[in-house]
């Protein structure tokens, strides 16, 4: 089946051999048990490590401090994506959940990873994307596809909402030429 997601767990976050700044963060798959392994920086290690442990800091750190805001303003964090990876860098999606609503943010897969574990969303990838990574080849998801699943929820894009707000506002201050532009922006982003 063409884009075919895999659900990933986090196996270990480890030190490599030789290098200090760098942690190695691997993941397996659920059903067939691959691995995806990532290098990621010792920061980005860390803050992975507290957040998969459940270790409460003195102080919060940044991915707890946005978890903390999330809750608070009731947005779920539905699952991460790692859906890229382009010369060893990996890159994600994380998909937030409103009422009926899903956001997708891109992120750096180390603070979606850091924020999956404080707030126990899922990880997936791509069947293909892993596929390649075992063998060392690059992979890179076509976004529009990636939206397909979501027939049935509003995808909510932030920039599409500013993008309204200002046609609205263009419209009312009789900004035909600007509010044209806004429109055409709008539809190509897909909304009408």
């Amino acid at each position: 089946m063409k884009n075919e997601k895999v659900q990933l767990l986090l196996e270990s976050i480890n030190d490599i051999p030789n290098d200090v700044n760098n942690y190695r963060v691997t993941l397996r798959t659920i059903d067939t048990h691959d691995v995806l392994s990532i290098v990621i920086g010792a920061y980005e290690g860390h803050a992975i490590y507290v957040g998969a442990k459940g270790i409460q800091q003195h102080r919060p750190m940044t991915h707890d401090l946005f978890a903390g805001v999330m809750n608070a303003m009731q947005v779920k964090l539905w699952r991460v994506v790692i859906y890229k990876v382009d010369q060893g860098v990996y890159y994600s999606y994380i998909y937030f959940q409103k009422g009926n609503g899903v956001m997708r943010v891109d992120a750096r897969t180390s603070d979606a990873l850091a924020m999956a574990t404080r707030m126990n969303a899922p990880i997936f990838t791509y069947k293909e994307l892993l596929d390649n990574a075992l063998i060392g080849k690059d992979y890179v998801m076509r976004v529009e596809e990636d939206l397909e699943e979501f027939k049935e929820l509003k995808v909510v894009n932030p920039s599409a909402d500013a993008l309204k707000e200002q046609l609205d506002e263009a419209v009312k201050n009789e900004e035909y030429e600007k509010a044209a532009v806004l429109r055409d922006q709008l539809k190509q982003m897909g909304h009408q």
